[in-house]
């Protein structure tokens, strides 16, 4: 992607206050050039960017958060109290839930019996909100997870699922492509503890560029995820395998690309014209 477009989306997400649903429908009529998945990964990277900032913020109101919700709930306000706070203050509704949900059990528990502790840890209950006794905070915390569509537990299945669903994909072209390999899971049983999606038994090249093993992203390779997956994991593989192939499947900037780079191949699909490099011979000369 060029840096032109990126930055027309970025700016666009960057103008949009409220909930990242609203964001990602925008998104999507102003970018019909896009593909869903390009522009939901691009909002995810500035989305996050924009909450570390928002939820610290957010962290010194929680009693202001808090009355607000007990009022709309005295009031008898109609649902999604949770998710319009939310929306005015520009923050995911989960991320406002998990602050009315430690302050309810504040609230409500005795903390001298230990059979009436709830779960320390929140996340359990918007995982499973019948685990809230209180049917109408039940409810609220439902549909946070329904309208959150960047912290709701729904999305980390969702991301997983996309995850899986990409590598499967990779699995089934380097067959497809007659390439010998070994899967990440393989890997990891022989000792490995940072290991690319797949190792190639035999290297082949790509426009004259040694692949030694290739890693599949179910996202947007834009530049700060890239620098990070850079020193976390592609070096790793570098030092111990050798060159490589990284597949960014929803796009990249293309400023990430550096053209003398021998180390990192950048891709969104996994090329055809590969070339097996010739296999060592071992023949005696007589």
């Amino acid at each position: 992607m060029n840096v032109e477009l990126y930055n027309n989306i970025i700016s666009s997400i960057r103008n949009h206050k409220g909930l990242s649903m609203d964001c990602m429908k925008q998104l999507v009529q102003k970018f019909p050039d896009c593909s869903y998945d390009t522009l939901c990964s691009i909002l995810q990277f500035e989305y996050q960017k924009r909450m570390k900032v928002n939820h610290t913020k957010m962290h010194s109101s929680k009693l202001k958060i808090w009355d607000s919700y007990s009022s709309s709930i005295a009031s008898n306000d109609h649902s999604g109290v949770i998710v319009r706070i939310a929306e005015n203050l520009d923050v995911a509704p989960c991320l406002v839930a998990k602050i009315i949900l430690h302050k309810y059990f504040e609230e409500n528990y005795n903390k001298d019996n230990e059979e009436q502790q709830p779960v320390t840890n929140v996340n359990v209950y918007l995982r499973d909100t019948t685990l809230i006794s209180d049917p109408r905070l039940a409810y609220e915390v439902y549909l946070c997870t329904l309208y959150d569509n960047m912290y709701s537990p729904i999305v980390d299945v969702m991301k997983s699922s996309l995850g899986q669903q990409y590598e499967i994909k990779l699995y089934r072209e380097a067959t497809e492509l007659g390439l010998g390999f070994r899967d990440e899971e393989h890997l990891r049983k022989h000792g490995y503890d940072k290991t690319p999606d797949c190792k190639l038994e035999v290297p082949v090249s790509i426009n004259g560029f040694i692949i030694n093993w290739i890693e599949s992203k179910a996202l947007f390779g834009e530049a700060e995820a890239h620098r990070d997956y850079m020193r976390h994991q592609y070096m790793s593989y570098w030092n111990r395998f050798g060159s490589g192939l990284v597949i960014y499947w929803f796009g990249y900037l293309e400023t990430i690309v550096e053209p003398n780079d021998k180390k990192i191949m950048i891709s969104d699909h996994l090329p055809k014209n590969i070339v097996s490099l010739p296999q060592p011979s071992f023949d005696l000369l007589l």
